[in-house]
Order: C-alpha cells, then sequence, then structure tokens
C-alpha cells in the first residue's frame, strides 16, 4: 500500500480498491498526474478498515475481489455513519443491467468499464469530488447552525421564563400585556428570519437535484460509448444548460443568508430582554372608535359600578397602529378614570379628528389629581396606591406605546373635579 501527493487537508485522498496490479496502476497513475493523493488496496476488507479509521474523499472499488467483492465492501461503506457520506465509484468490466443495479441497490454513486477512459475517470473523480466538497461544506455548517439555534433557544427560553415572571406581576395589577400578546409578538419577530431560512433550503434542494441530472446526464453520455470529445462537450452543454456555474456560485451566499437569519433571531432574544421593547401584534388598518369600544367592554365591569359612561365619537379616519397596544392604553386610562370616583360619577370619552391627527380624551369626576404627584405620574413605578395594590407601570406603559406610535398623551387635572387624559396620535394611511 503506498501514499501520493500531498496533505489531505489540501488535496482530496482517493482509495483504489483493486487486486489486478495492473489495473491499480493504471487508476493510480492517471490520478497523481493530476494531483490527487492515493492509497492502494489489494483487498476490500482492508480498505473497509482503513477508511474506517481515516475516511477518504473517494473510493474506486473492483467489484471482483476475492474474499470480500466490492458490493459488499460498498454496502458497508454506505452502511457506516462515519463513511456513509463518502462517494464510491464501482470498477468493473460486467456491464449488464443486473449487475449496475446491484451496485446501485449497495449504494454506489457512480460506475466506471473496464477497459479504462482516461477522460472518463477524471471527469467522473473531478464531479463526485465537487459534489462531497459542497456536501461536506453543507453538513459543517449545519452543524454550526444547529448549535447557534440551540444556544439562540435557550437565551429565548431564559428570556421567556424572565417575561413570563415580570408579566404575572402586572396582570395581577395591570391587567396589561398577557403572556400571548408577547408570545404572538415573538412569533411575529421571528417569523421572518425563518421565512427565508425556509426559502434557502428550499433552492438548496433544488440545487442538490440538478446536480443529481447533471451527474446521470453524464452518466447516460457516457453509456453511448461517444469519443473523449464529444463527450467534453456533451457535459459543456449539459453544464451550461443547467446552470451548474449559477449553482457553484449561489450555494455560499445561500448558508451566508441562513446564517444572518440566525443572527436576526438572536437580536430578537435580545430585544425582548427589555420590556419597552416588547411587539405585540403587527400593524394593520384600525378604527379607533371601535378600538374604544372593545376598550370599554373589557373594562366594563369596573366601570358600571362606579360611573355612567359618555361617548362623543367623532368621525375618524382608519388608521394603520397597533390596535393591541392601543386597547391596552385606553383599558388602563378607564380604569383608572373609575378608581378616581368614590361614590357615583360620570366618565366621558369622546373623539375627534383635526386634520391629520386622532384625539381621544377620557374624562372622570372624580377627586383630581395634586400637582405635585401629576408631575411623577409617568415615571416607571410611581405610585399612590397602597403596597401590593399597584406596580406603578400602568401610566408609563401606556405613554411608551402611544409614543411608538408618534404620538403624545397629557393630562388636565383640578382637584374635586376631575381629569382628563388625552390621547393623540397620527393618522397613518396604509
Amino acid at each position: 500500500m503506498t501514499e501520493h501527493g500531498t496533505s489531505r487537508t489540501t488535496t482530496p485522498t482517493i482509495f483504489i480498491v483493486d487486486d489486478d496490479h495492473s489495473s491499480q496502476q493504471l487508476l493510480d497513475d492517471t490520478l497523481t498526474n493530476k494531483g490527487y493523493s492515493t492509497r492502494l488496496f489489494s483487498n476490500g476488507i482492508q480498505a473497509l478498515q482503513e477508511a474506517l479509521e481515516d475516511p477518504p474523499d473517494l473510493v474506486l472499488l473492483d467489484v471482483m475481489m476475492p474474499g470480500m467483492d466490492g458490493f459488499e465492501v460498498c454496502r458497508l461503506l454506505k452502511e457506516n455513519e462515519t463513511t456513509g457520506h463518502i462517494p464510491v465509484v464501482l470498477v468493473t468490466c460486467l456491464n449488464e443491467k443486473a449487475m449496475r443495479l446491484k451496485g446501485i441497490s449497495v449504494g454506489a454513486d457512480d460506475f466506471i468499464s473496464k477497459p479504462f477512459d482516461v477522460a472518463e475517470i477524471l471527469l467522473r473523480t473531478r464531479n463526485l469530488l465537487r459534489v462531497k466538497e459542497f456536501g461536506d461544506f453543507l453538513k459543517n455548517h449545519n452543524v454550526r447552525l444547529e448549535q447557534q439555534v440551540r444556544e439562540r433557544t435557550n437565551e429565548l427560553e431564559t428570556a421567556y421564563n424572565l417575561l413570563k415572571s415580570t408579566q404575572g406581576q402586572l396582570l395581577q395589577q395591570e391587567k396589561m400585556a398577557t403572556i400571548g400578546l408577547l408570545m404572538a409578538g415573538i412569533a411575529h419577530e421571528i417569523n421572518n428570519p425563518v421565512g427565508f431560512i425556509s426559502s434557502n433550503l428550499g433552492t438548496l434542494k433544488k440545487y442538490s437535484e440538478r446536480l443529481a441530472e447533471f451527474i446521470s446526464g453524464q452518466d447516460e453520455a457516457i453509456k453511448t460509448g461517444v469519443i473523449a470529445q464529444q463527450l467534453l462537450e456533451h457535459v459543456s452543454a449539459l453544464r451550461d444548460n443547467l446552470k451548474i456555474n449559477r449553482i457553484l456560485h449561489d450555494f455560499p451566499q445561500l448558508l451566508e443568508e441562513s446564517a444572518e437569519g440566525t443572527d436576526r433571531i438572536k437580536k430578537i432574544v435580545q430585544d425582548l430582554k427589555c420590556f419597552s421593547r416588547t411587539d405585540n401584534a403587527g400593524q394593520t388598518l384600525a378604527d379607533i372608535n371601535q378600538c374604544l369600544e372593545s376598550a370599554m367592554g373589557i373594562a366594563n365591569n369596573e366601570l358600571k359600578y362606579k360611573a355612567t359612561v359618555r361617548r362623543e365619537f367623532g368621525e375618524l379616519s382608519p388608521t394603520l397602529c397597533y390596535p393591541q397596544q392601543l386597547g391596552q392604553v385606553f383599558i388602563n386610562l378607564l380604569v383608572n378614570a373609575a378608581h378616581a370616583i368614590d361614590e357615583r360619577g360620570e366618565i366621558t370619552v369622546s373623539t375627534r379628528q383635526e386634520n391629520k391627527w386622532i384625539f381621544v380624551a377620557i374624562s372622570d369626576t372624580g377627586c383630581g389629581i395634586p400637582e405635585d404627584i401629576r408631575q411623577h405620574i409617568f415615571e416607571p413605578f410611581f405610585t399612590t396606591k397602597e403596597i401590593g395594590k399597584g406596580t406603578g407601570l400602568g401610566l408609563s406603559i401606556c405613554q411608551d406605546l402611544i409614543r411608538k406610535h408618534g404620538g403624545e398623551i397629557d393630562v388636565v387635572s383640578e382637584i374635586g373635579k376631575g381629569t382628563t387624559f388625552t390621547v393623540s396620535i397620527p393618522v397613518v394611511e396604509q
């Protein structure tokens, strides 16, 4: 057994397994003259053992050998996880259909017939090594991608558990930002990168089918027995027709885009760590009056025992917004208005549009807010309620959500007469 060529880190290694010395030497000379590294074996058992210890990049395997024939060696190579991805070319002087079908059944990737055609040997070797190279690249990239996904998933689970704990406290006091809405936001943000990763994998699948068709076309051309020059011309035309060059050019870009998609998922996880960046459902064209109706329906039990609710709705243009976020704001303001009324009072909900701005005013006839308190009501964690009765995040969250819509929230209050919160947001057309 001899070895030729440079280190396997730069040169593909090819196993030549043949008990006929002259055939073995011809294959060896042909391949080493083209710069390939070869290892020669006279029996299949020895080649199989060496392949398991130090896998080659390609195996040229004679069918008729003593002890263990090429079919059995091929089957064992393909069934083993270590060697199953290595291309195997069966070398035989038997061209019967039954023998080729048997070779395919045990996993052979290609065939070379004796007596040898040098152009055929080099062409099949080059193409199979190229397919293996891209297969190895894709396999290694997938391993890294899976590791990144596992890491991102762990980060996502950590962030999710942290958010779930935080929401539990907010739900108890503010009845806002339920975990369902948060998870809907997460799904919305992750959907885009997952979408184009899935698309890229679909493209890679089509490309692999074209490469398989390219190899099959070569095989068919060789079977016809055309001369080398005609064979090369046919293969060149087939290569152009199937756009093999484009496939080879696109492979790295598709994989790189998929890696970028995983980075985007990582950014989403980082964003989720900050509550103010959590998104709910996507934007949609909505009627603000209808959003208010829904909010009042949800808050009805808080309102009906404390106040008579008056509606003074103006005609509003539909606006592109996050309806669920606005609903959270309106519910919070309505509940606060009810809490400001000691006995029985009145809550007025009015809307109007001026030019390209929508104004929503929620007024109550409650106790009013002193000036020294009014200066702090939008600060996070500021609350005048008893310990355990409020988190102090309600109005802070409201202000943040309105500002995300490009609007503002203002308050006017008079002790003993009541308070009016006014939300203003721009009209955004579809």
